[in-house]
């Protein structure tokens, strides 16, 4: 099974992408987190997580719900980190949650996919998204077939000390940093609704024709990025960029 965790689409691309190459089952844990439901998974057989990192490690809405959840001992499980240069200290978030799981830890992989997160960063443009999106595609089928075939990633030595860093840096961003509150929406919008289902957690309501944020968010960028309209800004950080509408959508304007 392919279980992934998607804001605006790098994730999920690369989660069912996988799954056609394994011919497994594709499957998007936000289903999960909206309805606050906390599964019990009963197949046997191999488990791929496919997340975005987010300061360094892997989304910590992946890392929850693995940690809550509950799937059969000793399964094999891999997992596939989408980022923008360096998915960090992902393979020991992996492997320490695997230990604690009772999993058996098959390696971490890092996928290179297009920036979203446009509070501090700015996308590229179109084109050079593009590139890196099909460059990607053979990353992830060589990674899928290392799969198949029942191989451990290979990785980099530990880094404890780097580890302990992100521990502390993630817990002080997650916490004081990931907030809704510099949410903003112009008169641009259509009230079409998008922004409220694109997100992973069901945090927006539209209310009067507006959307409206709740408190649980992971900067996800989902909601910003795939608004038609641009009318969506979180403070200052995000005006005048860029928008990036994912991988699906990139790949479809390209076509025509």
């Amino acid at each position: 099974m392919v279980l992934f965790f998607s804001g605006t689409g790098n994730s999920k691309f690369v989660a069912q992408k996988v799954a056609e190459i394994l011919n497994d089952e594709a499957r998007d844990i936000s289903d999960y987190l909206k309805r606050k439901q906390i599964p019990d998974f009963t197949e046997d057989g191999v488990y791929v997580f496919v997340a975005p990192s987010y300061v360094s490690a892997p989304a910590r809405a992946m890392i929850d719900f693995i940690d809550q959840a509950t799937f059969p001992e000793g399964i094999k499980v891999y997992f596939l980190i989408t980022c923008v240069a360096s998915m960090g200290v992902s393979p020991e978030v992996a492997k320490r949650l695997s230990e604690k799981k009772g999993f058996k830890y098959m390696g971490s992989a890092q996928i290179d996919m297009p920036q979203n997160y446009i509070i501090y960063f700015k996308t590229k443009e179109a084109d050079e998204n593009f590139k890196i999106i099909n460059n990607a595609i053979p990353q992830i089928e060589n990674v899928a077939i290392q799969i198949k075939k029942g191989e451990k990633f290979k990785e980099k030595n530990n880094r404890r000390l780097e580890l302990l860093f992100t521990d502390l840096v993630g817990d002080l961003y997650y916490k004081f940093f990931m907030k809704t509150k510099k949410f903003t929406v112009s008169d641009e919008c259509i009230s079409c609704g998008k922004c409220a289902v694109v997100c992973p957690f069901g945090n927006i309501k539209v209310e009067a024709g507006k959307p409206v944020w709740g408190d649980e968010c992971t900067h996800c960028m989902g909601c910003i990025n795939s608004c038609p309209k641009e009318a969506i800004e979180y403070g200052k950080g995000t005006v005048g960029k860029p928008r990036y509408p994912g991988p699906f959508d990139t790949l479809k304007k390209a076509k025509k």
